[in-house]
């Protein structure tokens, strides 16, 4: 019975993986036009922040919901045991969508507003700051919660590994 859950609550995991491939596909893509090009080295640090929010989409995003779901469903295969706490993987899949999702569209969004604001003229830290601060913020906060997935998701697996009970066929 438990299996049949853990199994059911995977298929979110692909599918949130499959739609954060597609997003780091479009914006390599994007990226690589040579208008948006150009726009990201005229930016600034503003234009990092843009290309980082590419690889974390790759990375936080679809690889690492990808291969949670691979983990959460090979170690009752290979270690013989249940996956403990089932209902905590439906928190660590959304605490993860949700901070991956949110923190890379807010990476984005100050790279487009403060590389705006660089190719405009303002070139003073403290007013590029001043300009993407709430921006920062939530970015952070978004930060905070996939690490609290991932912190959430190792515990749950090193646990499962070390006291989970028997799987019965």
């Amino acid at each position: 019975m438990q299996a049949e859950v853990v199994n059911r609550s995977l298929v979110k995991f692909i599918w949130a993986a499959t739609i954060l491939f597609a997003w780091c596909c479009i914006q390599g893509v994007i990226q690589e036009q040579e208008s948006v090009r150009a726009f990201l080295v005229a930016a600034g640090p503003g234009g990092g922040l843009i290309k980082g929010a590419h690889s974390h989409v790759g990375c936080m995003g679809w690889a690492g919901l990808g291969l949670a779901a691979v983990v959460y469903y090979l170690v009752p295969i290979f270690s013989g045991r249940s996956i403990v706490w089932p209902k905590l993987i439906n928190w660590v899949f959304w605490i993860w969508v949700v901070g991956t999702a949110v923190g890379c569209a807010m990476m984005i969004t100050i790279g487009i507003v403060g590389g705006n604001a660089f190719i405009a003229g303002v070139k003073a830290e403290a007013q590029l700051i001043a300009l993407v601060m709430p921006y920062f913020i939530t970015m952070g906060i978004c930060a905070y919660l996939e690490g609290l997935a991932a912190v959430m998701f190792v515990v749950q697996i090193l646990v499962s590994l070390a006291r989970g009970s028997k799987v019965t066929s």
